[in-house]
């Protein structure tokens, strides 16, 4: 046995001695000390184990499976670092390390409830501990095939933000943790109340970390990807978004739960499920069962029985507990006037958690459809559908809530409040509806987006009383508004083209003159990149975006370039790059023959109207080759649709020539052929035609400051609630 699985070993006894000196910790003041000691050492055992991860992969111990799998000899420092959570192995490392660290913070707030739920917390240590010692990271190759050099990391991981994106996920799923055995614990003691100023915290961590996860998710997805989007409705960034909107539905239940004694059960149940549904994402993104309809899906390394039991552990105990323990809980009733904040909080708690609800059955139709005997995936169409008329009610509730009394509030007096909003929305919607010729649920969300705006920014500068944090869930409201506005505009409203360019060619496209100056090859096929000029005015700007087959899988990879500004993004991908023979571009005038190697070839007629099953316009242009054997028609096709012009190459019967139509004239009745030919061998170099598609995105920007804005207010409130628990002691 290594050195690492010793210690990982010597860690679970530590905390299986912990758990049973907790479990006594209720009783015994001297057990739970000690129960913290053993537990302090299972930290340290952790703690040495990452460390000694970390350094195996430093030190390029390709002995060890999973450094040979994740890492080389030239991967820079950084990224040997980030490797460490590359995989499922150091994954689960990490998460039980973190949690860990968490515990000593528990233990360190003490209270009456902090033995009850060191036990819960140890419990679901014991699971990661199981899922280490079925795959260790530390499991070594046999001795006769132990490499040189390993395999190196994913191409896709090498950028700054997949190094803090997974580690800060983990972070947000790990603090779930403290929610959840806090909440057990709770309904063992039916300390409702103490629950609900301890937990609240926490849950504002949780749901600041693993929303900063997903956010730096999404824009890591926009900057690399090349396919010009930031979230996809993919089941495994689904599996990560569903615990955050019930974290965000707990939060505002603890606001109620805290302030009144009231939605006991709800509070309590919201964080239990969204630590169920942490473990339920886990299970979807590391068993293998969307290796078929997510790109970013595990394949399955043995977990599946021991996910599936602890899932079914965890929500059949969880679940029975909250039945049976709040069986004679009574609490307040809610209020019941609309325009009361209790009914406004609880509106949005139902509208969050339904949203939850919705997404978890999408994300789950692999696994219903699969029993069902024919496996399939919803399309992005019924997110799109869902989550269009709840973001409008979202934003309708944020655009009123800011007023809102605790008690029953004059409508008259509502609306006096409210009216500038309503004012600002009204003339951005207008504006808007005549500047963009809006669709009117669109039209709807601007509305709401803007009221909430409006109204969360009044919120701000009326009752802020000089502090900071009181304006904590005004400014998340205030950013979730702006984020709103910013997927509509870039989402909706994009526009996109597609460009082919010879190296040398000048087009002009989103008012740019765009020239292709050529491939640059790097020693590191990675490094290499493609370069074109865009050219404005005074203005050029030179972009390096990438295309290129990687080493590591053998699969293309593209990194686009982004002009960004507040206004507008200017997305440029490349999708396509060929090298070619110059003299293989020829130019013919209606009628006209020319000879190409053993063909003559003459330019007949267009072939005009036909229509793609998209709508788009083709015209072809009719060419009749004749050789010394054969004489045969064939079609170029050039596609149209709006700005974009696609070629529809075409094969000279019986040969291996391609003909794509790259461009024409009717009025001019000339057109331009590309002649793709593998047997031309001239002493010219060989030319070069990059196929790229270039999308202009407005107000893209929005989505980000709104995101981070969201992140800076839930931290806000993260900060006042702990400021609060320490004077409840």
């Amino acid at each position: 046995m290594v050195i690492g699985d010793i210690i990982l070993w010597a860690g679970g006894l530590t905390l299986l001695v912990s758990l049973v000196f907790y479990v006594r910790g209720d009783k015994s003041e001297t057990a739970a000390r000690v129960g913290a000691l053993w537990y302090a050492a299972m930290t340290a055992l952790l703690t040495a184990a990452t460390g000694y991860l970390l350094y195996l992969f430093l030190a390029d111990r390709f002995e060890y499976s999973y450094v040979s799998g994740y890492s080389s000899r030239g991967l820079e420092l950084f990224y040997k670092i980030s490797a460490l959570w590359a995989g499922q192995e150091g994954t689960f490392l990490l998460w039980a390390w973190i949690v860990a660290i968490l515990g000593l913070f528990v233990i360190r707030r003490g209270g009456p409830l902090m033995p009850r739920t060191m036990v819960y917390l140890l419990v679901t240590q014991i699971f990661l501990f199981i899922l280490m010692f079925v795959r260790s990271p530390f499991a070594l190759l046999p001795p006769t095939n132990i490499p040189f050099d390993g395999r190196g990391l994913n191409p896709l991981l090498k950028d700054p933000w997949m190094v803090i994106h997974p580690p800060i996920v983990f972070l947000g799923y790990a603090v779930f943790t403290v929610p959840f055995s806090y909440a057990l614990a709770a309904l063992d003691k039916r300390a409702w109340q103490k629950f609900a100023a301890v937990v609240f915290p926490w849950a504002a961590w949780a749901v600041a970390t693993l929303g900063a996860g997903i956010f730096i998710g999404g824009y890591w997805a926009y900057k690399v990807l090349g396919w010009g989007g930031y979230w996809g409705w993919d089941p495994v960034e689904n599996a990560s978004l569903i615990p955050w909107l019930t974290g965000i539905a707990l939060l505002h239940g603890l606001v109620v739960t805290k302030g009144s004694g009231k939605l006991v059960k709800t509070t309590v149940g919201l964080a239990i499920v969204s630590y169920v549904l942490v473990i339920y994402g886990t299970f979807l993104t590391r068993s293998g069962v969307l290796a078929d309809f997510s790109v970013h899906s595990f394949t399955d390394l043995g977990f599946n029985v021991y996910l599936i039991g602890f899932l079914a552990l965890i929500s059949v105990y969880s679940i029975g507990q909250l039945i049976l323990r709040t069986r004679g809980a009574v609490s307040p009733p809610i209020a019941t006037a609309i325009t009361s904040r209790e009914f406004g909080l609880v509106l949005g708690i139902v509208l969050l958690s339904l949203t939850a609800v919705l997404v978890w059955l999408g994300t789950s139709s692999p696994i219903f459809t699969t029993m069902a005997g024919n496996p399939a995936n919803v399309s992005q169409a019924y997110y799109n559908i869902i989550a269009l008329p709840l973001g409008i009610f979202i934003a309708l509730v944020l655009g009123f809530s800011p007023f809102l009394l605790y008690d029953r509030m004059p409508w008259s007096d509502l609306l006096r409040a409210v009216l500038p909003g309503l004012i600002a929305a009204a003339v951005v919607t207008a504006i808007s509806w005549v500047m963009a010729s809006l669709v009117w649920t669109h039209a709807l969300l601007i509305f709401a987006g803007v009221l909430a705006i409006v109204s969360n920014l009044t919120a701000m500068i009326r009752f802020s009383h000089g502090q900071l944090t009181r304006i904590a869930g005004h400014l998340t409201h205030f950013g979730f508004g702006i984020m709103i506005l910013g997927i509509i505009a870039s989402s909706g409203y994009a526009s996109s083209e597609s460009l082919q360019l010879l190296a040398g060619d000048t087009v002009e496209s989103y008012g740019f003159d765009i020239t292709f100056v050529g491939r640059v090859e790097e020693e590191d096929v990675e490094k290499s990149y493609l370069e074109l000029t865009l050219t404005r005015g005074d203005e050029t700007i030179v972009a390096r975006p990438r295309l290129y087959v990687s080493p590591y899988n053998g699969q293309e990879m593209r990194s686009p370039f982004v002009m960004r500004s507040f206004l507008y993004d200017l997305y440029l991908s490349p999708m396509e790059h060929r090298r070619m023979q110059p003299e293989n571009v020829i130019h013919m005038i209606k009628g006209e023959t020319i000879a190409y190697g053993d063909w003559s070839l003459t330019f007949e007629r267009f072939d005009v109207g036909s229509h793609a099953q998209n709508g788009a316009m083709r015209v072809g242009a009719v060419i009749t080759a004749v050789s010394a054997e054969d004489s045969v028609e064939f079609t170029p096709i050039l596609e149209s649709g709006g700005s974009a012009r696609t070629a529809i190459p075409t094969v000279l019967p019986g040969t291996d020539l391609t003909f794509s139509l790259r461009a024409m004239s009717v009025e001019q009745r000339l057109i331009e052929i590309l002649i793709d030919d593998p047997a031309a061998t001239t002493g010219d170099e060989p030319g070069e035609l990059l196929f790229a598609d270039i999308s202009f995105k407005p107000l893209i920007a929005l989505v980000w400051v709104g995101t981070v804005i969201i992140i800076i207010g839930t931290c806000l409130s993260y900060w006042r609630r702990r400021k609060e628990a320490d004077l409840l002691g």
